[in-house]
């Protein structure tokens, strides 16, 4: 069985296996990918997001990929992925995984000391034509203050991203102060600007599946619930000119008040199920 550590030379040839929405994090700060093979052959594979490392708080783990199609290589990828968390002093590995396909890795994860559990998902799915369909932006009006991210300067992105981030306003993106301004859509996504100086920003990913991803939606100040509705309301307009109405759209709720925004928006929308769970390391 040989193992292989994944970064941005070698993780082509494992794009098909992965899938390419999980392949194009590799080379992104925090994220990290293993592969167990026979023969050339992938047996198995995990790919993980380590977190909190530029905070106070314990490192965590955040494993956003496992696939074992056999099981003799669970061993090795197993313990090639706790010697690489141990060098991050990590204290906790978390997990989740589609339920659907992934019975075999649920067993495999308990086995291994994680406690698991059947879940409804923090993404919520939604089409274009559906959000431009929600009766309550027709009742908003988009004021001078929000612009499309491709209006900006540079210098006031990079400043605006590196405040935003200072401040742990990173949304999915702990290393969201690396991404290049291009990891992001520049039609689609906007910024609030009052009085000079950048306030809010709404970003969206586009992923190589063609599905758009919501990073990042903040506002800082009184005016959040006023701007952030026309911040939505702007790039949903925007996705339905570029993309086209069948174009999917995630909301991750994350937090409390992507959350409670998400309840607003599609009162009856729910996650994908999804086995999650955690288990405790003993980092250094």
């Amino acid at each position: 069985m040989t193992l292989t550590v994944l970064n941005e030379d070698n993780v082509e040839q494992y794009t098909d296996y992965l899938s390419e929405d999980i392949a194009e994090n590799i080379g992104r700060t925090f994220f990290h990918g293993v592969i167990a093979q026979e023969m050339e052959r992938p047996m198995a594979g995990i790919v993980w997001e380590t977190r909190n490392v530029l905070e106070e708080a314990d490192a965590e783990s955040n494993i956003l990929f496992l696939r074992i199609d056999d099981e003799a290589a669970t061993d090795a990828l197993f313990d090639e992925y706790e010697n690489q968390i141990r060098m991050d002093n990590v204290k906790k590995s978390l997990v989740s995984l589609p339920a659907k396909a992934s019975k075999k890795e649920k067993q495999i994860l308990r086995d291994r000391g994680f406690t698991i559990g059947l879940m409804e998902g923090d993404d919520i799915c939604a089409n274009v034509s559906e959000l431009a369909r929600i009766q309550a932006f027709s009742k908003i009006k988009i004021s001078d203050a929000i612009n499309p991210l491709k209006n900006v300067t540079q210098r006031a992105f990079n400043g605006a991203v590196s405040k935003m981030a200072s401040q742990g306003r990173y949304g999915l993106c702990q290393d969201l102060a690396y991404l290049p301004r291009l990891y992001f859509e520049n039609d689609v996504s906007c910024y609030a600007e009052e009085d000079g100086k950048i306030n809010g920003m709404l970003l969206l990913h586009l992923m190589p599946s063609g599905k758009l991803k919501v990073i990042l939606m903040t506002v800082e100040g009184k005016k959040s619930t006023i701007l952030i509705p026309q911040m939505i309301k702007q790039a949903v307009t925007s996705a339905l000119e570029e993309y086209g109405p069948d174009t999917e759209v995630i909301i991750d709720r994350h937090n409390y008040s992507s959350l409670a925004l998400s309840e607003k928006l599609f009162p009856r929308g729910f996650g994908i199920p999804v086995y999650m769970g955690e288990r405790k390391e003993s980092g250094e």
